[in-house]
């Protein structure tokens, strides 16, 4: 059994790459609502991240000189990558979802 350690490396490991799909998420897939549900399920991720990072960030200042640098130097940077991570997976189901809905007779 993993330790603690061990799987929390392995976790900000893998949030850190930001071309890894999520689970049941398939990048060559030729659906319309595929590309749209995976459209706003990273919409939702983007904007729940760049929160609590925004939150974070405010609060950073108003703590201990200790807390700020630990805050500063391990949630931050696990933070961010998670908002590059979802903004590229968006940025690529936006395209895709562009290229779909180009190839969908018009209403």
């Amino acid at each position: 059994m993993a330790s603690r350690k061990a799987e929390a490396a392995g976790a900000a490991w893998e949030g850190a790459d930001i071309e890894r799909p999520m689970k049941g998420e398939d990048p060559s897939s030729d659906s319309l609502v595929d590309a749209r549900r995976w459209v706003a399920v990273y919409h939702h991720l983007v904007n729940l991240e760049q929160e609590l990072f925004d939150v974070l960030a405010r609060m950073i200042p108003d703590m201990p000189a200790d807390a700020q640098t630990e805050a500063e130097r391990t949630n931050l940077p696990v933070i961010a990558s998670q908002v590059e991570r979802f903004r590229h997976r968006l940025e690529f189901w936006q395209r895709r979802r562009a290229e779909l809905e180009q190839g969908q007779p018009k209403p």
